[in-house]
This record gives C-alpha cells, structure tokens and sequence, in this order.
C-alpha cells in the first residue's frame, strides 16, 4: 500500500511541477504577443521626443510649439526638441511626422490647413487626413483680422460691405497666400455678404502688410499676431476678427457675427497630432501633460503675449471632437466658395 501511495504522490509532484511550466511559458507567450505599443507606454517616455513644426523658425507655429516643448519637457521630464521642416503649406513636416514609428517619440505640430484644408481643395498629401492623424490637444487658437487702408471711408464691417456693393470689382483684398484660411475665410464671407471684391494672394503677412499700410490695396486678412503687431499703426484700420468672441488682444474690434453675420466664427490653429496607431496609454499621458501646460499661468501670459486666444484644454474625445467639427466648418466654406489649388 506505501508502495502505491508514494507513486500516486510522486505522480501529483509531476503534475503540480508540469502546470507550473505550462503556466510560465504561457506567461512568455503572452509577454511575445503583446503588442509592441503596449510594453512601450508602461515605460514611456524613457529617450527624447521629437516635435515637428511644419513652418521655418521664428513663425507662431513655431513659437507656440517652442512653448509647448518647454512645457512638456517639465511635465514629462523628457527632453523636447523641436524640428523645423517646412513646405507645401505644413504638408511636408505633417507627412514627415505622420511616417514615423508610431511610439509616441515623434509627434506633429498640424496647423488647419495642413490637417484639414489642403485635402479639401485638392492638394496631393501624401495621407489620409482623417485616419492617419490622432489629435492630443489644441495648442493654441488664432483668429483672423479683417483690416482696411486708413484712408479707406469706412469705420465698420458694415460700411465695407455697402462701399463693396457700391463699386463691385474695384475694391481688392489680400491675404498670406491662395488657398490659406485667411483667402477662404474672406471668399466665404463674400458670399454670405453678396460681394466682388478681388483676391490679391501674398507670399506671407510681412508683404501683404505693407501694401495695405502703402495703400496697394483696400483691404487686407491678417493673422491676429500680425494685426497686433500694428495695432499702433496709423495707417491701418480693423473693422472685425473672425473669432466667435472677442480677441482680447483687440478687445475694442467686434466679431463678425456682432456686426451681422451670425455664427460666424473661424480661427486657425495649431494641433499637437501623433501617428495613427501610437498607444492609447501614450496619447493619453501626453494629453494630461498637455493639459497641465496650457492650464499654467505662464503659458497662458506666454500665449496671449504671442497673440493667441485663451488656452481651451480638452481630453482625447473631445480633442477628436474638436477636430470633427472644424471639418465640418472647412467642408462648408469650401463647398460654399468652390476655392481650390486650380484657382
């Protein structure tokens, strides 16, 4: 009987040890399947992440992301470099972000026309901007500035609006270049307003500045930096910001829509975007630093002084939501004025 019992006990032994083996090597094959993704946001961020900033240095693009770099570095406590590629409106630095390892160490900096825009009036991108972009959070807001010549005989949008119908195609506008924000927000709000005026595009807001304030031409659609910068000028005057609410760099000039066009509102902006594909985990942390950033007072003093609108902070639904709907808004101003590259 000892006999049979110590078998039957060596017996178990053999079991017990053999479920511990298949118990470990089904833990290692779980570890191998694990999607890469996954055992990198446990440790993430542990090397140096890279921002791409689609424009030159110096720009507000650039200046917002420089902000933001140093303000991540802090939160994450990993070094933030900024990287400048610049061409084709932000495409080629979008496109350059968009084709790296999606591992959270290689973000985008996606302004609207690059994330949005380009697409919309028939530029080649080089990616889907619908499936290949994860948006983390908005870096920062801008509105558009409508501004006139000094000696231009009017003192509001409405007055523009009656000057403009009064001499149809001998008023003309300008803008930072065909197919920017600024040209089809303005062709846009030609059409609400039943007007000619002609488009006169420019090679950025220096150029396109000096001839509204050397009196070129009647009118000019600047970026709020821009028109802050001037504020001082005696040979300019704004009439409207295309924001929703007031800039408050600008509090005095109304909105659009306070001057009759309701539910006007269009600005342009700056998205900190990481590839399809990067770890839930990974957007997640970077938009909670995100967030602790642009909730700093500093930042904020640091935004405003760049002539940026209030910081919003959103999480990452309502950062895809975000961006969801400003499609929407492209898509009907596109739709609306018919612009393209053709034109």
């Amino acid at each position: 009987m000892g006999h049979q019992y110590n078998k039957k006990a060596g017996s178990l032994k053999i079991n017990k040890n053999r479920r511990c083996l298949l118990g470990a090597l089904a833990g290692a094959v779980a570890m191998t399947l694990a999607t890469p993704g996954a055992v990198m946001a446990a440790t993430y961020p542990d090397r140096p992440i890279k921002m791409v900033v689609p424009f030159p240095a110096g720009g507000s693009t650039d200046t917002a992301a420089r902000i933001m770099a140093k303000g991540l570095q802090d939160a994450l406590s990993a070094n933030v470099v900024v990287e400048n590629r610049a061409g084709a409106g932000g495409t080629v630095g979008m496109a350059a972000a968009l084709r790296s390892a999606p591992d959270g160490y290689t973000l985008g900096v996606g302004p609207v026309g690059a994330t949005i825009i380009a697409k919309l009036i028939g530029m080649q991108v080089p990616y889907d901007p619908v499936k290949d972009i994860v948006p983390i959070a908005n870096m920062g807001s801008l509105p558009l500035v409508f501004a006139v010549k000094s000696d231009l005989p009017v003192k509001s949008l409405g007055e523009l609006v009656a000057l403009a119908k009064s001499k149809p195609g001998a008023l003309s506008y300008g803008t930072s270049g065909a197919g920017t924000p600024g040209h089809l927000a303005f062709e846009y709000f030609k059409k609400l307003a039943g007007l000619d005026i002609v488009h006169v595009p420019y090679k950025g807001d220096a150029p396109l500045t000096t001839d509204l304030q050397g009196g070129q031409l009647e009118i000019g659609i600047l970026t709020g930096p821009a028109a802050v910068s001037q504020a001082k000028s005696d040979k300019l005057k704004y009439l409207a910001v295309t924001s929703g609410v007031r800039y408050p760099q600008l509090s005095e000039v109304p909105t659009v829509a306070e001057s009759g066009y309701k539910d006007f509102a269009i600005t342009i902006w700056n998205l900190l975007v990481a590839p399809a594909g990067t770890d839930a985990t990974i957007i997640a942390s970077l938009n909670g630093a995100m967030n602790k950033v642009l909730s700093m007072e500093s930042t904020k003093e640091t935004l405003q002084a760049q002539g940026y609108l209030p910081p919003v902070t959103m999480d990452t639904d309502a950062a895809a939501a975000f961006v969801a709907n400003e499609r929407k808004i492209w898509e009907t101003i596109v739709s609306t004025t018919g612009v393209t590259i053709a034109n």
